[in-house]
């Protein structure tokens, strides 16, 4: 009878794992919260248990976290503003706020405010009201060891509470995160134009030199690719003359960005949303007949080698060739298929994008945080012009191309057409030295 019971037990702990853990998925794509502690910035809601509300103390130390970053300060010197502030870290906060807290990572009796903290809290999607759960799982109900899941497999739930900061900052920071900067010596702040400026001929970074002259000194941003291996043109720039350029070009941009918003209050949403949806599904569709013919000729690859038209080899190589660019083609369908429900969203919601160039509307001078919001990538060319890239391109050239039509009942040409990878981008040719 004891293996009968055995198997009987193991039966029944198998069949209440599969429960749990079905039950537990459930909750997640419903959007309930379901860990035992609320990330930093958050309590769980008293009235609801599975949501999370905001709580206004560490709401605001996350929003000076961000803010501070985009204003260039790196993730160390975060960590030791709030420190001198004497702000408790996540941890001791909990402890202060009476939970009962327990982790087994920590090292010293009191912790404090670091870096990787700082870091964890600035790339966590949990602030733009983004619930995230699901990232790890165990095996089996046997085996107790966390395995991370991969991407496509989280719980994902937009909107699940009140966002701290909003999508286009925590994109900014992200953008941050990602460039390759490095504060000057004796400054706890990047430059303005930090991991910005890049070389248009080759692509390589545009980095700072300082030239002494005359008593003076003076900074230039020169092609690294140029200064390091002699690859490229000699070219530069002075920051004085960039910061010029950018300011002047900036609120120029800012004016049609304001410009297109009266624009689409005037225009209805409803023919925008038709207008789009059938330009990226005409272009959709072109992409899912690409596909479709080289389907077939695979398959007609097959016939030719059996007949003795073409050799075993040459239908292996001719048959990759035809998978890859079969593959391309479904991967850009999609693509568009994305686009078409973000672009229907964006036209929905009043293109929320615009909001962040009109809060620049009476801009007078840089600073970081107009730099990273705002602009993509900066450009400088031998022949002294410089290309400034701006975010939401796309969705401007986008919605100017449709309102053109819709106005003027025919078809016009968008701004930037048939220069792919340039559309719509401002371009300055210098004089007199700049």
């Amino acid at each position: 009878m004891i293996p009968f019971k055995n198997l009987i037990n193991e039966a029944y702990c198998r069949d209440s794992s599969i429960k749990i853990r079905s039950q537990l998925e459930i909750k997640r794509k419903r959007g309930d919260f379901i860990a035992p502690f609320a990330v930093y910035g958050y309590v769980k809601d008293p009235e609801d248990r599975h949501r999370l509300a905001v709580d206004g103390f560490a709401a605001d130390v996350v929003r000076d976290i961000f803010r501070w970053k985009l204003e260039g300060v790196s993730a160390a010197d975060i960590a030791d503003r709030l420190n001198k502030d004497g702000i408790l870290p996540p941890m001791e906060y909990k402890k202060q706020q009476g939970m009962r807290f327990a982790t087994p990572f920590r090292v010293n009796a009191r912790s404090v405010w670091n870096a990787t903290a700082v870091l964890r809290i600035l790339k966590n999607h949990v602030y733009t009201g983004v619930l995230e759960q699901g990232k790890n799982t165990t095996p089996s109900y046997k085996v107790k060891r966390r395995v991370a899941r991969p991407r496509e497999e989280w719980s994902v739930v937009k909107g699940a509470h009140e966002a701290v900061v909003s999508a286009e900052d925590f994109a900014a920071v992200q953008k941050v995160l990602a460039l390759d900067t490095r504060t000057s010596p004796g400054s706890s702040a990047v430059e303005l134009f930090s991991g910005m400026v890049s070389c248009g001929e080759c692509g390589a970074a545009m980095v700072r030199k300082t030239v002494p002259a005359g008593g003076k000194k003076y900074v230039y941003y020169v092609c690294a690719a140029h200064k390091n291996e002699k690859t490229c043109y000699t070219h530069s720039i002075r920051d004085s003359v960039l910061g010029e350029i950018v300011l002047e070009s900036l609120r120029k941009h800012i004016h049609d960005v304001i410009s297109l918003s009266e624009l689409l209050g005037m225009a209805e949403s409803v023919q925008l949303q038709k207008a789009g949806a059938v330009k990226l599904q005409e272009r959709m569709d072109r992409k899912m007949e690409e596909a479709d013919r080289y389907r077939r000729l695979l398959l007609s690859l097959y016939e030719s080698m059996v007949d003795g038209m073409i050799s075993r080899d040459e239908y292996r190589e001719m048959k990759k060739g035809y998978a890859a660019l079969c593959a391309e083609a479904e991967q850009q369908a999609e693509s568009m298929r994305e686009e078409m429900g973000r672009v229907m969203e964006d036209t929905a919601d009043g293109c929320g994008w615009m909001d962040q160039f009109k809060k620049y509307r009476d801009i007078t001078a840089l600073d970081r945080v107009v730099i990273v919001t705002l602009i993509d990538r900066i450009f400088i060319y031998r022949d002294r012009r410089v290309e400034i890239r701006y975010n939401w391109q796309d969705e401007f050239q986008w919605l100017a191309g449709i309102l053109a039509r819709e106005m003027d009942g025919g078809e016009v040409k968008e701004a930037g057409q048939g220069q792919p990878g340039k559309g719509g981008c401002l371009t300055w040719q210098g004089q007199k030295g700049k």
